[in-house]
C-alpha cells in the first residue's frame, strides 16, 4: 500500500493544514457528521485526498469507502473522529498506528461532564501520551482552514480573508463570522476549536497560525489557558509581527489567594491576567461585537507612527464630541494640529468650520464630498497625525442630500486610498450608512479601509492601531517572558522567619538595609544602642504574621527606651497570641520619612509568578492601587507599572518629601522579579511597606511563603 508523503512538516502543522484527511465514523446518512464532514469538503473545494472509514464500506459521495483504518494509505494527516466518546482512545490508538498525524474529536462526554466522565477522560489522555498523536479537542467544533478548502466544522459561506480564529466554543466562531459578515469585514483564513484542550493548546496554535502566510491577525476567544505562561510567551513571540486579538470568558472568577500575603489578597484573576496580556502585546477586547471589528482592523490597516495620534473629521459636532470622548476613554488625546494645519483647513472649509480640535467641516461636504479628501490630505501632512478617522455621513451622501452626487463620492473614495497609501497615515470610516449596499464603502473596505456604522466600534478600532503602533517601536524593550533556568531552592517550605527571609534576599544582591536580629531583650537593647538613632522593633514568632494587629511592632524606640518596649511586645503578643513562639526581634534604624510602597509577588496559578507594585503600609487592601506584571520584566516595563499606580504621583517630591529616584525604584523592581523568578518554590513575597525616600529604599517589612512542597521544580 502506498504511503502519503508527510514531507518534514511536523504533526501541529499537518493537523493545522491538512493535506489528506480521513473521516472515522463516515456515513451515508446525511444527518450524520460523518457525512456532513464529507460534503463540507467536497463542497469547499478540498482537493486532497479524503478516506472515509465505516465497517459497511461501499460508498458516500462518490468516494469508496475503507471498511477500517488499516485500509487507509499509511501517513494520513488528520483523522475527523466522528463516532462516539467511548471508542475515541481506541480508534486514537490506531490511528497512530496507521501513521496518521493528528486527530480532531467531535465527541463529548469527557472531563466536561464532571465524574462520570473523569475516567474516560484519563483513558483519552493515556492514548495521547502513550501515541504522541496530536489531538484537537475533544468536545470540538472542528477544524476549518478555507485556505486548502479543509473545512472539518461544516459551517458554509464563510468569506476567506486575513483573520485566523482559536476558541473553545464553536457558537463563538458562529457569533464572529456573523458580525464579519454584518461589518463586510476581511474575511477568515483558519479556525481551530479547542474544546477541551486534551492535547493541542492555545499557544501551540498560536505560533503555528501566525506561521500561516495568509493570517494577518489571530483573534482568540479563551474561557480559559491550561497554560497560561506559555501562551504569553508565545503572545510575546508573535505580536511584533501578527497581532493578537483576545476576548475572555470567565473573568470574574476569583483567583487563589492566601491570607498570608498582601499581595494574594489584592491579586483577583482578572487583574492579573488583565496586565499580563497587555504586557504581551496582547490586545484585549471586552465585548464579543468587538472581536471581528478589532481583528478586522488590525489585519488590514497599517499601525499608528509612534509619536503621532489620532485626527478626527468629521461632518457634525455631536459625533465628533462622541469620537473625541472614546479615544479620551482609550486614553488617546486627539491631534493637536500645527497653526499652519488649521490655517490650510480654514481655507478648504469656510468660517463656520471648527479646525482647532475634532475637525467638523460644518456642511462644506454637503454639496461637494471630495472636499473630505481635500481635509484629509491637509491632516496627512501634519507631523501629529498618525491616522485620520472620519466620521458621520461619508458614502451617503448621494442618498442624504442629492443622488449626482454618487459619482463624486466614488471618485471621493479613490482619493481617500490614494492619499493614505501615500502619507502611509491610515483611515477609519464611520458613517450612518455603513450597513448598506454602497460602491464607493465597498472600495474602501477592499483597500484596507474599515467603514463601521458604529462611533464606538471606529474609535475601538483607532485606539487598537494607536496601540499596536507603540507596542512595535518598543519592541527592543519589552520582556520575551521566558523564565529562567531554576535557581538552588530555598530550603524548607511554608513562610519563612523574617531574619531567613532578609538573609536570603540579602545572598541574591537585593539590598535590605541595615537590621539585626535580638534573640532576647537584652540583644535588644544592645542592638538600639549600637545604632544610635531611633529604631524599630518588631516579633519574630512563627505563629504571628501580621505582627502590627497584635502589637507586635514598636516605632521610634531609643536606647532609654528600648528595654520596655521589647517586655511590652513580649507581653501584647503573648495576650493576643497565647501559644506564640517568640523567637526574637527584629530591630531597624527608622527610615527617613517618605512614600510608602507595596512590592510583592505571588504566584498565579495560571500566568505563574507575577510582580506587584503599588501604594503600601497598613491600607494596601483597602486601597487596592496596585499594578501587576509577568516576570522576568524589563525596566522600561518597570517603569510602565511604577505609572499606572496612584502611588507614582507622589514620588516626584509630594509635599515635603523628597523626590524619589524612580530609575532606582525600577531596578529594584526588575531584581525582584528576577529573583521571584528564579524560584519556582516562591509562591508569594510580600514587602511592605517599603519606603521610598530620594535614592534610598528600605524595606520594613520582608515577608517570603514557599509552597509546601518546595523542591525547585517549575510547575507551570
Amino acid at each position: 500500500m502506498p504511503t502519503l508523503d508527510a514531507s518534514v512538516r511536523t504533526a501541529l502543522e499537518r493537523l493545522l493544514d491538512p493535506r489528506s484527511v480521513v473521516v472515522v465514523g463516515a456515513s451515508s446518512d446525511p444527518a450524520k457528521r460523518g457525512h456532513q464532514a464529507i460534503r463540507a469538503l467536497r463542497e469547499a473545494g478540498y482537493e486532497n485526498p479524503v478516506y472515509p472509514v465505516n465497517p459497511n464500506a461501499g460508498q458516500i459521495l462518490g468516494l469508496d469507502v475503507c471498511a477500517s483504518l488499516d485500509q487507509v494509505p499509511p501517513g494520513a494527516d488528520v483523522a475527523l473522529i466522528a463516532l462516539p466518546a467511548a471508542a475515541v482512545p481506541g480508534v486514537l490508538r490506531e490511528c497512530a498506528t496507521a501513521g496518521i498525524a493528528g486527530a480532531v474529536v467531535l465527541a463529548n462526554g469527557f472531563g466536561e461532564i464532571g465524574v462520570d466522565g473523569a475516567d474516560l477522560a484519563a483513558e483519552l489522555a493515556a492514548a495521547i501520551d502513550e501515541t504522541g498523536i496530536r489531538v484537537i479537542g475533544p468536545n470540538t467544533s472542528g477544524l476549518l482552514n478555507l485556505t486548502s478548502g479543509a473545512n472539518l466544522v461544516g459551517l458554509q459561506g464563510v468569506p476567506r480573508g486575513p483573520i485566523s480564529v482559536i476558541t473553545q466554543s464553536g457558537n463563538m466562531l458562529l457569533s464572529l463570522v456573523n458580525d464579519n459578515n454584518v461589518l463586510r469585514g476581511p474575511g477568515f483564513h483558519a479556525y481551530v476549536g479547542l474544546g477541551n484542550q486534551a492535547d493541542v493548546r492555545y499557544d501551540e496554535c498560536l505560533v503555528e497560525l501566525a506561521r500561516h502566510p495568509e493570517t494577518g491577525v489571530v483573534a482568540v476567544h479563551s474561557e480559559g489557558f491550561a497554560d497560561g505562561r506559555s501562551f504569553l510567551v508565545a503572545a510575546a513571540r508573535t505580536v511584533p509581527d501578527t497581532p493578537v486579538v483576545l476576548l475572555r470568558g470567565g473573568r470574574s472568577e476569583e483567583g487563589r489567594r492566601a491570607a498570608a500575603s498582601h499581595t494574594g489578597s489584592i491579586a483577583g484573576s482578572d487583574a492579573v491576567a488583565t496586565a499580563v496580556l497587555r504586557q504581551a502585546g496582547v490586545e484585549l477586547v471586552d465585548r464579543s461585537d468587538e472581536l471581528a471589528v478589532v481583528a478586522g482592523a488590525l489585519a488590514v490597516c497599517a499601525p499608528i507612527t509612534p509619536g503621532r495620534t489620532v485626527a478626527i473629521l468629521s461632518d457634525g459636532g455631536g459625533h465628533a464630541a462622541l469620537a473625541a470622548d472614546g479615544l479620551a476613554a482609550h486614553g488617546i488625546e486627539s491631534a493637536r494640529l500645527a497653526e499652519h494645519t488649521r490655517q490650510q483647513l480654514r481655507k478648504v472649509l469656510g468660517a463656520a468650520a471648527a479646525v482647532s480640535g475634532p475637525v467638523d467641516v460644518a456642511g462644506a461636504t454637503d454639496t461637494d464630498p471630495m472636499v473630505f479628501a481635500e481635509a484629509a490630505e491637509i491632516l496627512m501632512r501634519d507631523p501629529a497625525v498618525g491616522l485620520v478617522l472620519i466620521i458621520g455621513l461619508f458614502g451617503g451622501y448621494h442618498l442624504r442630500f442629492d443622488a449626482g452626487l454618487r459619482d463624486s463620492e466614488d471618485a471621493t473614495a479613490g482619493v481617500l486610498l490614494a492619499l493614505s497609501a501615500e502619507y502611509k497615515v491610515p483611515l477609519v470610516i464611520q458613517s450612518c450608512y455603513a450597513g448598506l449596499d454602497i460602491a464607493n464603502h465597498d472600495r474602501l473596505r477592499a483597500g484596507g479601509v474599515p467603514v463601521l456604522g458604529s462611533i464606538e466600534h471606529a474609535v475601538r478600532a483607532a485606539a487598537a492601531l494607536h496601540r499596536r503602533g507603540r507596542l512595535i517601536a518598543e519592541r527592543a524593550r519589552r520582556s520575551p517572558l521566558t523564565l529562567p533556568p531554576p535557581a538552588p531552592p530555598i530550603p524548607g517550605s511554608g513562610i519563612l522567619d523574617e531574619p531567613t527571609a532578609r538573609r536570603v534576599l540579602a545572598d541574591t544582591g537585593v539590598e535590605v538595609g541595615m537590621w539585626t536580629f535580638a534573640r532576647d531583650v537584652d540583644a535588644v537593647a544592645a542592638a538600639v544602642a549600637a545604632y544610635r538613632r531611633p529604631c524599630a522593633l518588631k516579633v519574630v514568632s512563627a505563629q504571628v504574621i501580621h505582627k502590627s494587629d497584635v502589637g507586635g511592632v514598636r516605632l521610634g524606640v531609643v536606647a532609654s527606651t528600648a528595654t520596655e518596649n521589647a517586655d511590652s511586645i513580649v507581653d501584647a503578643v503573648t495576650a493576643k497570641v497565647p501559644d506564640a513562639r517568640i523567637d526574637g526581634m527584629i530591630v531597624t534604624p527608622m527610615a527617613d520619612a517618605g512614600v510608602e510602597l507595596l512590592v510583592g509577588a505571588t504566584r498565579d496559578p495560571i500566568f505563574g509568578p507575577v510582580l506587584a507594585f503599588g501604594s503600601g503600609g497598613v491600607l494596601v487592601e483597602a486601597v487596592r492601587d496596585v499594578a501587576f506584571r509577568a516576570v522576568p520584566l524589563t525596566e522600561s516595563e518597570a517603569h510602565e507599572m511604577i505609572e499606572e499606580t496612584i502611588a507614582s504621583r507622589m514620588l516626584d517630591g509630594y509635599r515635603h518629601l523628597p523626590a524619589v529616584d524612580r530609575d532606582g525604584l525600577a531596578r529594584f523592581l526588575v531584581r525582584i522579579g528576577d529573583f521571584v523568578a528564579a524560584h519556582p518554590e516562591i509562591a508569594e513575597l510580600d514587602l511592605n511597606p517599603v519606603i521610598a525616600s530620594g535614592h534610598d529604599l528600605t524595606l520594613v517589612d520582608v515577608r517570603i511563603v514557599l509552597s509546601k512542597s518546595a523542591s525547585g521544580g517549575r510547575d507551570e
